[in-house]
Formats: C-alpha cells, sequence, structure tokens
C-alpha cells in the first residue's frame, strides 16, 4: 500500500473517531485546532489521490451516523459547521475570495461571538414551541425538548400584537453555562450536554443555563427578509434572545477590531467564547453561495489564539493505560489558564520529551488550545539552571513492577504485565462496563477500583456473578443501591449486540467504528474468532495493524475461555454461543 493511501485511512479513522466523540458523545479529547490541521491534511492528500475519495470520508460528510443511539429527531434544514480561521491573512483570503466571485467590493458580513456550548434547532408551530434537539451529526439530532423548556430566557410560547408570527419557525442557538462569577467551567460543552440529557434538572442547574439564537429559517413563508441581521434583530419582538455583541461591518480592517475586542472581553463576558463567527450578510449571496454536506460556505469562523501561561515542573508521574501503554505526565506548580486551575499535562509518549527537551524544574509554556486540552508548547531553555533532572524512561512498570519494553517503531513505551497489572486490568473493567460496550451505569470508576481493590472482581465474568451481598460490603454501597446495580447487571446482557460485545473485549485498536464493520461482516462471534488476517484486511476500513492486533487476540486460549465463559452467563443473548 503506497503511503499516501495509508495515511488517508489512517487519517480518516482518526477523524471518524473525534467526529463519534464529539457528536455522539458531546466529550470533544482534541482541540479545535488539531481536528482543523487533520481535516486540512486529510483535504490536501484526497487532492493527490482523487480515486480515493469515497462518499465516506470525512471531507465528504460531517459526522457517523448517530441513528438508535438516542431518542432521535430529524432536522428540517440540516446543521452544518464553519471552516476555521486562525491567522488575519486567512480572513483577507476569505474575503478576497468573496469579492472575487461577486465581482463587488460591497459585501456586508454580520459578525457574532462564537460560543463555547452545544448547538440545538428549536421549531415553534403556530407560536408554539413543538420540540428542541441537539445538533447531532447536522442531520439527525437528540430530542432534548423536556430540558429546552426549563432554561429560562427560552420562551415557550411567542407572542407579538403588532407583528405576524410565523406558523412554522425554526430557531437555531447555542445552549451554554452562565459563568455569573468568571469561576471555572473547563470544558464548558460537556457540562452542558451532561446537563441537557438529564431525566429532570433541579433549580440550580436551570440557572446555570442560557441559551442565544445566532439563526432561523422561516419554514411557512409568511415574513421575507433580506439579510441575516435583521432577520435576527426581528426575533427580538418574539423575545428570542439575541446576543447583544452581534453586529455588521463592510471590510476586514473593522471586523479585526471586532475581533480584537470580543478577545478583549473575552474573560469578562457571561458565556465562554473561542472566536468569532463572520457571515456574509445577504441572504441572497449565501444562497448564491451554498453549502456543502459538512460546511456553510458563505460564513468562517475566527478562532482566537490558545490562552497561555508559564510554570515550573515539579515532577513526571507514569500513567498506565488499558493496553499497557505508559504516559508521561507533568506535574507543574498549578496555574490559572482561561478560569481553569491547571496542574498537570499529558506529554503523550516519550518521544515528546526528546522532541521538546522537557527536565525536571525546567520552566515551561502551557497553552490550552481550543479552550480544552492543556499542552506544555515550549520550555524556556534560558531559565534552565543547575538544579534540572534529566527525565528517566523507567524500565520497570511503576503500577506492578514489570518490565517495559517500547513498542516496535520506538514510539510507545508498554508494561509486559498485561492483565497482572492492576491498573490495566481497572481501565479494562471501565471499559468492558462503559456505554458501548456492556453498558451497565452502575458500574462506576470508584466503585470499579474498590471491587477490584478488595478483590470482589478478578476477571470480567466477575461481573456477573456480583451478589447484593458483595456489594454492600464496600463502603458507600446500601442495599437499596445495591439491588438497582444488580438489576443494571441483568439488564444489560440483554441489551448487548455483536458490536458491543466485540468493543467491549478491548483489543488493542478496535474502537465503536472498528467493532461496527467487525459486526457487519462477521455476523457472529464464532466466524469471527476463527478467521484469518486475510479475511480481516478486505473489510474496507482495516489495515494490517489492526488485523494483526484482532487475529492475535482470538489465538490467546485464554481470551477464548473469558469469551466462553462470558457467553455462557447470558451475556448477548443476540450473539450466537460457541460451539
Amino acid at each position: 500500500m503506497g503511503k499516501i493511501k495509508k495515511r488517508i485511512i489512517n487519517i480518516r479513522k482518526l477523524i471518524n473517531y473525534w467526529n463519534y466523540l464529539y457528536y455522539v458523545k458531546n466529550k470533544p479529547i482534541v482541540s479545535d485546532y488539531e481536528y482543523d490541521q487533520a481535516i486540512n491534511e486529510l483535504i490536501l492528500l484526497e487532492n493527490c489521490r482523487p480515486d480515493l475519495i469515497t462518499p465516506e470520508s470525512p471531507t465528504q460528510r460531517i459526522s457517523i451516523n448517530i441513528k438508535n443511539y438516542y431518542n432521535n429527531i430529524t432536522h428540517i434544514s440540516p446543521m452544518l459547521s464553519f471552516n476555521s480561521i486562525y491567522k488575519y491573512n486567512d480572513l483577507i483570503s476569505f474575503d478576497n475570495k468573496i469579492r472575487n466571485i461577486f465581482k463587488t467590493n460591497h459585501i456586508i458580513y454580520c459578525c457574532e461571538p462564537k460560543i463555547d456550548g452545544v448547538a440545538v434547532s428549536i421549531l415553534y408551530k403556530n407560536g408554539k414551541l413543538k420540540y428542541a434537539a441537539t445538533r447531532g451529526n447536522g442531520y439527525v439530532g437528540e430530542n432534548i425538548t423536556n430540558n429546552i423548556t426549563n432554561i429560562y430566557n427560552i420562551p415557550l410560547l411567542i407572542k407579538n400584537n403588532s407583528t405576524l408570527i410565523p406558523s412554522l419557525l425554526e430557531i437555531r442557538g447555542e445552549v451554554f453555562l452562565i459563568r455569573k462569577d468568571k469561576s471555572n467551567l473547563f470544558n464548558e460543552r460537556n457540562n452542558v450536554a451532561g446537563a441537557l440529557r438529564r431525566s429532570n434538572l433541579n433549580a440550580s442547574i436551570k440557572k446555570l443555563l442560557g441559551f442565544y439564537c445566532y439563526s432561523a429559517n422561516i419554514l411557512s413563508n409568511e415574513l421575507f427578509f433580506n439579510n441575516h441581521y435583521d432577520l435576527l434583530q426581528h426575533l427580538k419582538l418574539y423575545r428570542i434572545p439575541i446576543n447583544k455583541y452581534i453586529n455588521c461591518f463592510s471590510n476586514t480592517s473593522e471586523i479585526i477590531e471586532y475581533y480584537n475586542n470580543m478577545h478583549k472581553k473575552r474573560s469578562l463576558l457571561s458565556f465562554s467564547t473561542d472566536g468569532i463567527v463572520i457571515k456574509i450578510n445577504s441572504f441572497a449571496l449565501q444562497k448564491k453561495l451554498g453549502i456543502t454536506n459538512k460546511i456553510y460556505k458563505w460564513a468562517i469562523a475566527y478562532k482566537f489564539p490558545s490562552y497561555e501561561a508559564m510554570t515550573v515542573i515539579k515532577n513526571i508521574i507514569y500513567q498506565v493505560g488499558r493496553t499497557g501503554i505508559i504516559t508521561p505526565v507533568a506535574k507543574f506548580n498549578t496555574i490559572n489558564i482561561a478560569g481553569a486551575n491547571i496542574s498537570s499535562a499529558s506529554l503523550h509518549n516519550f518521544n515528546e520529551i526528546r522532541k521538546l527537551d522537557i527536565m525536571i524544574n525546567d520552566t515551561v509554556i502551557v497553552s490550552r488550545v481550543g479552550d480544552v486540552i492543556p499542552k506544555i508548547t515550549k520550555v524556556l531553555l534560558y531559565k534552565r539552571n543547575n538544579n534540572a533532572i534529566k527525565i528517566q524512561i523507567p524500565n520497570k512498570c511503576p503500577v506492578c513492577n514489570s518490565i517495559t519494553e517500547f513498542n516496535c517503531n520506538k514510539t510507545k513505551l508498554i508494561c509486559t504485565g498485561k492483565l497482572n497489572c492492576s491498573s490495566q486490568f481497572i481501565e479494562l473493567i471501565k471499559h468492558f462496563v462503559s456505554k458501548n460496550a456492556i453498558n451497565i451505569p452502575g458500574l462506576g470508576n470508584k466503585l470499579i477500583v474498590k471491587l477490584t481493590k478488595n478483590n470482589i472482581v478478578l476477571n470480567l465474568v466477575d461481573i456477573f456473578c456480583l451478589r447484593e451481598i458483595d456489594l454492600i460490603k464496600i463502603n458507600g454501597i446500601n442495599y437499596k443501591l445495591a439491588r438497582k446495580i444488580i438489576h443494571e447487571i441483568e439488564q444489560s446482557k440483554r441489551n448487548v449486540n455483536l458490536s458491543n460485545f466485540i468493543y467491549s473485549l478491548g483489543i488493542n485498536g478496535v474502537g465503536v467504528v472498528t467493532s461496527i464493520l467487525l459486526s457487519k461482516f462477521y455476523k457472529s462471534i464464532n466466524s469471527l474468532i476463527i478467521t484469518d488476517i486475510k479475511s480481516l484486511v478486505k473489510i474496507k476500513g482495516i489495515g494490517l495493524k489492526i488485523a494483526r492486533n484482532i487475529y492475535n487476540f482470538f489465538q490467546d486460549k485464554n481470551n477464548l475461555a473469558m469469551i466462553k465463559t462470558l457467553l455462557s452467563k447470558k451475556v448477548g443473548l443476540k450473539i450466537h454461543k460457541l460451539h
């Protein structure tokens, strides 16, 4: 396989996984900047090899299909995204492109803060709020009507005696956390998403949520507006909340001034913002430019630079993951960046340490890229002194004392203890009971640690042998809660399909998307177990490395015994049993 083709396949897998976490789970793990760089790289690669472009590529679609994950609503019109820029020259290029397309210098742009929250769509029928949905994958979103009606500034009924109310009005906007005291609201998007999913919001949570409308569609055509700004101003008559910082400009100099002003006000605002959105104001021009199946061509997001601060590294600790990868984590004097108190940052691997030339007691710059992920971006070598200590690569696992070894390309340090390492075992249990696997919500991370430390759960099968009497031995677990957890465990058996089961096994490199591909191809666990590498690589989206991981997993007698015992406990009634 050629290098370009291989890179295209790998980067598509990565972006699809990020899309799943962002759109389905509302749990982004990478910054917008890192995501945009990956998309841009994929676009360049596909331009080199247009024969490899497929409808499933992330450049051709907004995200994975979220059907069957939640109680969903199909959007009347798609909720797409914007291309992002980070430099003034990119703004100039965008503006020049627009003016060249329309052969005019008379372009009006409507600018607004880019609020960091959860995008939602709200439909009003005859003035009454009918339903609300999250953006989801842009075409289908999660039904959040019950909780949307609890947000204080969203009207349930729109009335106005002096102007016509459209019979069908689609409102688009952002739900956000209100920052009354400008305190730490690290990763607001996750917090808002969690609140919108709660079965019922208590009074204190309701007070923390706000909403601003950023666009609308009058689907019934009773009213007509020439431009975006006038429509938003009209919506104020219906008491639809509109951000007061929305304004119109005719050139890039004015836009830059607006951008700089919003950047200065950023920490003082009642909402979190990571940039501004620049839209062509004219609806006629918007329509001419159109959309792709992923983005609006007539708008762009101009992101703020990452916040950063200086601190001193005090120590390096090592975290051992489910697959044995040992990740170095820098611990440093606590710093506050954009309202978040931060005292650690992952160094990802030992190549990162070598690349940055980091030592203990070094002074470093820490950034929150995209205002989410803390990252050490620079070592201030001129501040290094005689107390700097070189970081040693551990030859033994910090948890189980097993020998460590690097993988074949020398990028990742691995603990060889496998499930004899308590850290790997605990992480496997967490993975096994997670939502996309066996899905036992009652077995939270803290309880899993207690169950393993107390030798109550020594393997995956032990989970399905738990009794109330075992659980009430754990501090904080009463009989009522124990009974509820046991009920969840029994319920989980009935709802595990083949893709869930494959994912739950924790095969190295096999995520949600790959598990779905395997389940569709093999149909039963029996067929998958007896497969070979040649068959696996025939599946579109599975490369040789992952194929080897899958094959080797099912060659292990201990793994086969575990699967057989799990099925004997009636885990996954939809899965064919082993003979």
